[in-house]
């Protein structure tokens, strides 16, 4: 690579990263929320003989919460589930060009996330949920969320490809 353009990939990725801290922060955080409502759901249900109406729904939005957000975390490492048999086969500019091609069906998806959870939180802004009464749309909206982080990830992906010039010497087999 040359000067200019490894710094800029080191950047992109020093952002990435940076963002990849916060959300992982966020997953701790919603996961153990999560685990403390089911943990207390069950104590106050079995020990004290009384059930909460409240936890399994914010156990259920953390859960959204977390996975939505935190898909974006496996671009970056290649952790999605994948069927490598046809990368495993492709070196050089050939699996470069099939890496982008599958960065672009992520941005995509990512768009369609994006596009779909800002329709589904607008619709949803004047229902409650049924036990917290929270607003719908701060649920709903986990997917747009999700989505702009697969894009901001899958672009960086895709930018660090193009400007790679080393890729089919450190390409390996696809994890």
């Amino acid at each position: 690579m040359e000067g200019g353009e490894s710094v800029f990939i080191k950047k992109l990725e020093k952002i990435s990263d940076g963002i990849n801290t916060v959300i992982s922060n966020i997953g701790m955080v919603l996961f153990a929320i999560l685990i403390v409502a089911c943990v207390g759901q069950v104590f106050f249900r079995f020990a004290l003989n009384h059930s909460l109406s409240w936890t399994e729904e914010l156990a259920r939005f953390c859960f959204v919460w977390m996975h939505l957000i935190g898909a974006s975390l496996l671009i970056e490492s290649r952790g999605h589930a994948t069927v490598t048999i046809i990368l495993d086969m492709l070196h050089g500019t050939a699996r470069k060009i099939l890496d982008i091609i599958i960065e672009l069906f992520i941005l995509f998806d990512g768009a369609v996330m994006l596009r779909a959870g800002l329709v589904l939180a607008s619709k949803s802004h004047n229902n409650l949920s049924t036990a917290m009464s929270v607003p719908m749309s701060i649920i709903n909206i986990s997917v747009a969320a999700g989505g702009i982080l697969l894009i901001i990830q899958a672009i960086v992906q895709i930018l660090v490809l193009l400007m790679d010039k080393d890729y089919a010497i450190k390409e390996g087999p696809a994890q």
